[in-house]
């Protein structure tokens, strides 16, 4: 372990022909060996775990990245703006380095294949998730969520910060499991963030200009008591893990308790919830089981219809397998 670095690609649409490539890490390395004898390479790792965001009005793309795999080095846990055209740097703002952490770093036992653990680095704050880029009166800025609870405001064109917002109790907890895990939204009036295992997991409603929260809900408390997570309530968890979903006027979000919810953007108020955790009756004849609402894609509206996809962790049993959900709105 491991050779894998991250970049950021452009391909001809229409050829698939590579126009250019950004890593975010040098060549790994070979610098030893593992205590299994297995060969040791460093850096690697720094991936791109989101889709880039492309602002047509500067010809700027935005993308966060993760941490290391090994090694320390690169554009670890950073947000980098590249121009379009080429892949060239034209800012780029690193939140934590060093962070270098793989899962071993969390096996018992395992420390010696996580050197990081010794001095504290192993933090995996990663950039999950996609940018919203958006005004704050003339100044064109983005914003991004982190994994450890953190969304960032940036000047577009200079990277200068502009302001942050912890939305965890603590944001140096490592793991990065409480915080902002994928995308956010912004309608024009209010961003919109959640967060995953918060304990509970929260819907934010923040101020763009400032940062404020205007309102928060946390993931309904009865949440792992009714539909189908009620039968497995040791699985269940009052989380928000998907991509947040605005339109004007509504909030939508789904739990790791199986229920898909839309919310007032004004008040948070739950406006509707449906559970998913149940056999469904597929297009396609193949046997369909909704589990959590997780995954790193949020619901998509589209032209009447809500879609969202129930296959993600945790896994609620069945031998049935996951689904891909159409509603229509009225």
């Amino acid at each position: 372990c491991c050779t894998f670095r991250g970049s950021v690609v452009a391909v001809n649409a229409y050829t698939g022909q590579l126009s250019w490539r950004h890593w975010t890490t040098p060549q790994p390395q070979q610098v030893g060996t593992w205590p299994n004898g297995a060969a040791r390479y460093e850096p690697s790792g720094v991936a791109v775990w989101s889709s880039p965001v492309v602002d047509r009005e500067t010809g700027t793309i935005y993308v966060g990245t993760g941490q290391n795999y090994t090694g320390a080095a690169g554009d670890t846990d950073s947000v980098l703006a590249l121009d379009a055209r080429n892949g060239n740097v034209r800012w780029r703002s690193q939140e934590v380095f060093p962070d270098t952490f793989t899962v071993a770093c969390g096996i018992p036992g395992a420390d010696a294949y996580c050197p990081s653990k010794a001095n504290g680095t192993d933090h995996d704050w990663d950039f999950g998730a996609s940018a919203n880029v958006f005004s704050i009166g003339n100044r064109r800025v983005i914003g991004i969520g982190q994994k450890n609870g953190i969304y960032h405001v940036y000047d577009a064109l200079t990277g200068a910060k502009v302001w942050d917002r912890a939305v965890v109790a603590d944001p140096n907890t490592k793991g990065g499991s409480s915080g902002i895990q994928w995308g956010t939204s912004y309608d024009g009036t209010r961003l919109y963030v959640a967060t995953w295992f918060a304990n509970p997991g929260t819907l934010y409603a923040l101020d763009p200009a400032t940062g404020a929260i205007l309102w928060q809900k946390e993931s309904p408390a009865d949440g792992c008591q009714w539909g189908g997570a009620a039968a497995n309530p040791e699985l269940c968890q009052r989380a928000f893990t998907p991509a947040v979903t605005a339109t004007r006027g509504l909030v939508y979000e789904g739990g790791a308790d199986g229920k898909m919810r839309v919310f007032s953007a004004t008040t948070g108020a739950v406006l509707w919830q449906y559970d998913v955790v149940r056999d469904f009756t597929t297009v396609n004849g193949v046997p369909g089981h909704g589990t959590a609402l997780s995954g790193g894609g949020g619901a998509v509206v589209a032209d009447g219809m809500l879609y969202v996809q129930a296959a993600y962790y945790p896994q609620y049993p069945s031998n049935a397998g996951g689904v891909l959900l159409a509603f229509s709105l009225p």
